[in-house]
C-alpha cells in the first residue's frame, strides 16, 4: 500500500512553490530539513496565507492537513482556523459559513478548551449582521440567544464579561425597537398594543431608556382613564429616574391628577449622577455617519448590569414593602378595576417614613 507520507511531502512542496503564483515570496515556507514535522509546516503555511488575505489558499492548506494527518496535534487548531478565516473574511456569506464551521468545530471537538471561543464567534456572526431597531430584528434576536447560551454554558470563561456586554448592546437594540413600536401604536390610539410593546421593553433591566418606557406606560394608562395606574408609572419615573428628561413632566402629571408624589430614591439618584458624569456623546460627524449605515447605534448601552425592575400592581403606593413596591417579595395584590370612562381613584395609604429609613432600588421581575 502506498504510504500517505510521500504524498504529504509532495503537497507541502507543491504549496511552497505555488506561493509565488499567489503572491508569496520565494522561500516563504522553509523546506523540511527532517526536524520539522510536515503537519506543522502545513499549519504555519495556512496561517501565513490567512494573515495575508489569501483565504481560499489558506483554507486549502488547512483542509490538506486535516485530510492527510488525522492524528495530528494540529487537527483541532486547523479546524478552528478554517472557521476563523471565514469570520475574518466577513460579509454575509462569510459570516454564514463561519457559523457553520464553528458549529462543526463544536461537534468534532466537544471537549476542546476553545469551545467558549467558538460559541462567542457564533454569537458575533449574528451581532455583526444586526440592523437598526426599526428594521428586521432577526439577527439581533439570534445574537441574543447565542450570547445567552454562552453565558449559561461557559460561566467561568474569561470571555464571559465581554459576552455580557455584547448581550446588553443587543438587548438595547431590541428594546429601542419595542419602544418605537409602542410610541407608534400610542399615536395610532392602539393603547393595548402600545402597552404590550412597552411592557416588553421594560423587561430589559439594562435598557438606557427605561424612564421613557415608564412614561409611555403612564401615558397609555392615562388615555385609558385608569388614573391610579397612570400615577403608578409616573411615580416610578419620579422616584427611580430623578434626572430624567421625563421626570418633570411626570411630576406635573401627578400634580394634575391629584396623586401623591413619591420621594426620590437616594440610590437611584446617586446612580443617575454617576451615569451623567460618565456619559459619552457622539460627535456631530459621528451622528451624521450613522445615517448612512445599517448598523445600529449601541453607544448608549449600559456598561454594567442593573437590578431588573419589578412592577407590582398598579396602585399608588411606592413605599418599601407596600403592595406596589418594586422591591417587595410579597405576593402581588390585584389592582382595583377602573371601569372605562371612569375617573375613580383608589389610593393606598402611604405610611409615614421613619427617620433614617431609606428605600432600596428596584430588584427583579416584570409586570405582564
Amino acid at each position: 500500500m502506498t504510504s500517505r507520507r510521500p504524498l504529504a511531502w509532495l503537497a507541502v512542496l507543491s504549496l511552497t512553490f505555488s506561493g509565488c503564483f499567489f503572491g508569496g515570496k520565494k522561500g516563504e515556507v522553509i523546506t523540511p530539513d527532517g526536524a520539522a514535522e510536515p503537519d506543522k509546516i502545513l499549519y504555519e503555511k495556512g496561517l501565513q496565507d490567512i494573515a495575508k488575505g489569501r483565504y481560499d489558499v489558506g483554507r486549502l492548506v488547512f483542509q490538506n492537513l486535516l485530510n492527510t494527518y488525522p492524528d495530528s496535534e494540529y487537527q483541532e487548531r486547523a479546524k478552528l482556523a478554517i472557521a476563523d478565516s471565514y469570520f475574518k473574511q466577513g460579509g454575509t456569506s462569510g459570516l454564514l459559513q463561519a457559523k457553520a464551521e464553528y458549529e462543526d468545530f463544536k461537534t468534532f471537538f466537544p471537549t476542546s478548551e476553545e469551545l467558549d471561543d467558538a460559541q462567542m464567534r457564533i454569537a458575533l456572526t449574528h451581532y455583526r449582521q444586526m440592523e437598526k431597531p426599526n428594521r428586521d430584528a432577526t439577527q439581533a434576536r439570534a445574537a441574543q440567544r447565542e450570547f445567552q447560551d454562552f453565558i449559561a454554558e461557559h460561566p467561568e470563561s474569561p470571555l464571559v464579561d465581554e459576552a455580557r456586554q455584547y448581550l446588553r448592546e443587543v438587548e438595547e437594540v431590541l428594546a429601542v425597537g419595542d419602544l418605537g413600536v409602542a410610541k407608534h401604536e400610542f399615536v395610532r390610539k392602539n393603547y393595548r398594543g402600545a402597552f404590550n410593546r412597552a411592557a416588553t421593553a421594560i423587561k430589559y433591566a439594562d435598557f438606557s431608556r427605561q424612564d421613557e418606557v415608564l412614561y409611555v406606560l403612564g401615558r397609555v394608562r392615562e388615555r385609558q382613564q385608569n388614573i391610579v395606574a397612570a400615577g403608578y408609572y409616573y411615580g416610578l419615573v419620579v422616584r427611580y429616574h430623578p434626572l430624567s428628561e421625563f421626570e418633570g413632566e411626570s411630576r406635573k402629571k401627578l400634580e394634575k391628577l391629584g396623586l401623591p408624589i413619591p420621594d426620590v430614591d437616594p440610590v437611584a439618584l446617586a446612580r443617575a449622577q454617576e451615569d451623567l458624569e460618565n456619559e459619552t456623546k457622539r460627535s456631530l460627524v459621528g451622528r451624521f455617519a450613522l445615517l448612512f449605515t445599517k448598523r445600529p447605534d449601541v453607544s448608549r448601552a449600559r456598561k454594567a448590569e442593573r437590578p431588573p425592575l419589578l412592577l407590582g400592581p398598579e396602585q399608588i403606593n411606592l413605599e418599601p414593602g407596600g403592595p406596589a413596591d418594586p422591591t417587595s417579595t410579597a405576593a402581588p395584590v390585584a389592582p382595583a378595576a377602573v371601569p372605562s370612562g371612569s375617573l375613580g381613584i383608589e389610593i393606598v395609604t402611604r405610611p409615614e417614613r421613619e427617620q433614617g429609613d431609606e428605600s432600596a432600588s428596584p430588584n427583579s421581575g416584570s409586570e405582564e
